[in-house]
């Protein structure tokens, strides 16, 4: 787990190196690419939970607003990443982040998760850091859905 917050932290710092250089000359997907796509799947989740919780009469939007709040920085840098990862593909980063809405936004929905998911929103809206973040990220994104081998550890 201590080594996938590096990644994390490695993650915002990494972002200028172009990651589609990198996977085509790897033919694989690097764990910075692996870690952005980890945060992407958490944000859809978190935003179709808010927007189906809200759809049955429980908003939870001011704590997932106050978790993007804080974490916005290390968000941005994982977007920007899959968008240089899926570049030159036409249409892969859309085709991309519409399979992850659609995997979260058709989910059931009741009082007990929202109240959970609010939970998680509101305690990480409070703490900043790219540790907390990826605590909650790795439990509870275990495999990101990316098409693609990972490339061996180093």
């Amino acid at each position: 787990m201590r080594g996938a917050f590096k990644a994390m932290v490695a993650l915002g710092l990494a972002i200028a190196v172009p990651a589609q250089a990198q996977a085509q000359a790897q033919a694989c997907i690097d764990r910075d690419t692996l870690t952005a796509a980890r945060l992407a799947e958490f944000g859809t989740m978190m935003m179709t939970v808010s927007l189906r919780c809200k759809a049955i009469g429980i908003d939870i939007s001011r704590g997932y607003e106050a978790m993007l709040g804080t974490h916005r920085p290390v968000l941005a840098a994982a977007d920007r990443r899959l968008r240089a990862f899926f570049a030159g593909k036409s249409r892969a980063f859309d085709a991309y982040s519409t399979r992850l809405g659609n995997r979260y936004g058709g989910g059931a929905t009741d009082p007990a998760n929202c109240t959970r998911f609010e939970r998680v929103a509101r305690d990480l809206g409070a703490n900043p850091g790219a540790a907390a973040l990826g605590k909650v990220v790795f439990a509870m994104i275990g495999q990101p859905r990316i098409e693609g081998p990972a490339c061996p550890k180093p």
